[in-house]
């Protein structure tokens, strides 16, 4: 079983996902196709993997196989899985929220952060 984040990552390269992203998704899925096309270049069974996902007649067998390729590209090079994940982040958040969930990105530091769905009533930080 491949990590959820990489699933989502693979399904958004196929064009599996594309009406699910936002502005943020679609610069950010640009970067990963970008990253992983790069690293096909030297990597025929990346290469492979990405192309048959990407096809027209694409389906779940595709998906899943890219998402073990990127997989194992992630377990090999930790400079690689490193920049995936960080391009892929507003790919995979996009994918995965739905109308149930709060998806709270904060790439700095902050004093105070509340993630929440619904406030009711006022909140005070001291």
């Amino acid at each position: 079983m491949t990590d959820p984040f990489l699933d989502s990552l693979a399904t958004a390269l196929g064009g599996q996902a594309a009406t699910a992203l936002g502005a943020a998704g679609t610069l950010g899925l640009a970067k990963v196709r970008d990253l992983v096309r790069r690293r096909s270049r030297q990597d025929p069974e990346t290469q492979a993997a990405l192309e048959a996902a990407e096809s027209e007649g694409a389906g779940p067998a595709q998906i899943t196989a890219l998402a073990e390729r990127l997989d194992e590209l992630c377990a090999e090079d930790e400079e690689f899985a490193g920049e995936l994940r960080h391009e892929g982040a507003a790919v995979h958040n996009d994918i995965t929220a739905s109308d149930n969930a709060v998806v709270n990105i904060n790439t700095g530091q902050v004093e105070n952060l509340v993630q929440a769905r619904e406030i009711n009533g006022g909140i005070t930080f001291n």
